[in-house]
């Protein structure tokens, strides 16, 4: 980690001592300006990746809604007919209860008559009972108006209840019966819509459940990825702040100018500062070959916009220059924008002057965020200084 602070530069230090030096910097800056943009990139595919879980989450809940209104429909339907059910088994149970008192009525009530008849027999009496039973059937006896009035009271109930309990059974049974087919039947139906809507519901809730784990884990992703952005920008900025330092001493050697480029009104020439920033290299021999044109270093991200109005004719990437954009402003005159971390126009598009054309990186040969603009007459390289 290095302090934020500007390093102090001993007077004595020759030039090309500072140049080696800035050229240190630069290199360490490089490499943590290289993991900046690694941690920034990484920052925006997971936010991307975490949207897409959110949309993908999102789909899956709308989806699940009425299936699962669907499923919780059919479980409580199913409920419903097993209580149903359950009722009717209770009526069973009371009705299987209610047959076994008229069976068991209905046989004392036999016994009784039986042993009427026999004590007729027996003692020969002349009873009235016993003519009716000679002359028919008990459904012939119980229907015999001539005969019921002859009979007692006591037998005359006694043949009615031997016959009431009797169709009693019957039509318990049978109702019964019925009731038991029918409840089981809708038991049947609803258990298989439940357990077809619980199918239907089943994959999406499971999907749901894996969305919301990765959400979770993308989520705290994010947020150590932002921690890590946060220190690893302290450390390019103190590197940062090296370089312009030593940079301002190297001009102050060579007696180059430099300055920090901040103003949009137009210069005599027409033109505005590209972007804010300072310059670091500026424009003619360096390296040993030819630099056709102006350094200004700045941090990435930082707007870009056009020095003049014009027409772009060049969008993309381009060698060396890493993503570069080139606009013909006529007459032979036309900029150039290097080293973009990302550009924001396309080849036809009129921009204007302020126009935003990209944003400041540190693509293609580079050794750190920085835009590097040229200015082209007919082809050729000129100085930019002049123009802004």
């Amino acid at each position: 980690m290095l302090a934020a602070s500007a390093v102090a530069l001993p007077a004595a230090l020759s030039g090309t001592g500072i140049t080696e030096r800035k050229q240190a910097v630069d290199q360490r800056l490089y490499s943590a300006e290289a993991r900046l943009m690694a941690v920034i990139n990484r920052q925006a595919v997971l936010t991307s990746d975490l949207a897409s879980v959110n949309g993908r989450l999102r789909d899956v809940i709308r989806r699940l809604e009425p299936l699962a209104e669907r499923r919780d429909a059919a479980v409580a339907a199913h409920r419903m007919a097993i209580g149903t059910l359950a009722q009717v088994n209770r009526d069973l149970s009371f009705q299987r209860r209610q047959l076994g008192i008229a069976t068991g009525r209905l046989k004392l009530q036999r016994q009784a008559l039986v042993e009427r008849i026999r004590e007729i027999y027996r003692t020969q009496d002349d009873d009235p009972l016993l003519g009716l039973l000679q002359g028919g059937s008990l459904a012939e006896l119980a229907g015999a108006a001539t005969g019921i009035e002859r009979v007692t009271d006591g037998d005359r109930d006694m043949i009615a209840a031997v016959a009431r309990y009797r169709n009693l059974t019957r039509s318990s049974a049978a109702r019964i019966a019925v009731l038991q087919d029918r409840a089981a039947a809708a038991e049947d139906r609803a258990a298989e819509r439940a357990a077809s809507a619980k199918a239907a519901a089943h994959d999406l809730d499971v999907e749901q459940r894996v969305l919301r784990r990765t959400k979770r884990v993308r989520a705290r992703m994010l947020a150590t990825i932002r921690v890590d952005r946060g220190h690893i920008e302290d450390d390019t900025k103190a590197l940062r702040e090296q370089s312009f330092s030593l940079a301002r001493r190297i001009a102050e050697i060579q007696g180059v100018p430099y300055a920090e480029p901040s103003d949009v009104t137009p210069s005599e020439a027409g033109f505005t500062w590209p972007t804010s920033g300072q310059i670091t290299s500026g424009f003619g021999p360096r390296w040993g070959r030819m630099h056709e044109g102006l350094d200004i270093a700045a941090p990435i991200g930082r707007p870009i916009t056009a020095a003049k109005s014009g027409k772009v004719i060049v969008a993309g990437p381009s060698g060396g220059y890493g993503n570069l954009v080139v606009i013909d402003h006529g007459g032979g005159l036309s900029t150039a924008y290097g080293h973009q971390s990302r550009i924001a126009v396309a080849v036809g598009d009129v921009v204007t002057q302020g126009g935003l054309v990209g944003y400041v990186g540190s693509t293609g040969h580079s050794t750190g965020p920085h835009l590097h603009f040229e200015v082209r007459v007919n082809g050729a390289a000129r100085n930019p200084l002049p123009y802004l």
